[in-house]
């Protein structure tokens, strides 16, 4: 008898991590640096994390906005990695007004994404970026656009001789 509770009792433990009871035991921290969707004003926006500020906060920077902009976040607000290149939402409504540009929700849409938005310059020479170099995040500057989705860049407290060209899809996201 006692094997058999032992047996049902392992067999729902296996079950319950199976359908997420387990999740939070299972998945890695955020790590400084790591590109997150974070829930803001109601939309997931991509950003990345600048900070740890405790067990469960970390401070973030949403892509394509400066400073001003950046926000401690909870994980109930972090919905999960980046994988792959994304297209930046429209801006929240305060934040399109406070930016003296507010986004009539019809022409959101019509944002370009992608290498058109490279083309329509995008990314250009002075930029601050954020740029992919195995598996961690960096700041840089772009020197040169060699392309459209071809970029030579300058890690930031680097020297030249670590200057490279990378692709759109190494880039993060703006600084």
């Amino acid at each position: 008898m006692r094997v058999a509770s032992a047996v049902r009792l392992g067999l729902g433990l296996v079950l319950a991590v199976l359908a997420g009871g387990g999740q939070a035991a299972c998945s890695e921290p955020y790590r400084v640096g790591e590109h997150v969707w974070v829930e803001w004003e109601k939309r997931d926006h991509p950003a990345h994390i600048l900070e740890r500020k405790g067990r469960s906060r970390y401070r973030v920077r949403f892509d394509g906005y400066d400073s001003r902009w950046d926000e401690d976040v909870g994980l109930e607000r972090i919905k999960g990695r980046v994988v792959g290149a994304v297209e930046l939402p429209p801006p929240p409504e305060r934040v399109a007004r406070a930016l003296g540009a507010a986004v009539p929700r019809s022409s959101a849409s019509a944002a370009p994404s992608g290498s058109a938005a490279v083309v329509q310059g995008l990314y250009k020479e002075g930029d601050r970026v954020r740029v992919r170099w195995r598996g961690s995040i960096y700041g840089a500057t772009v020197l040169t656009v060699e392309g459209p989705d071809r970029f030579r860049v300058r890690y930031d407290a680097h020297e030249p001789a670590w200057d490279e060209t990378v692709s759109l899809e190494r880039i993060a996201g703006r600084r």
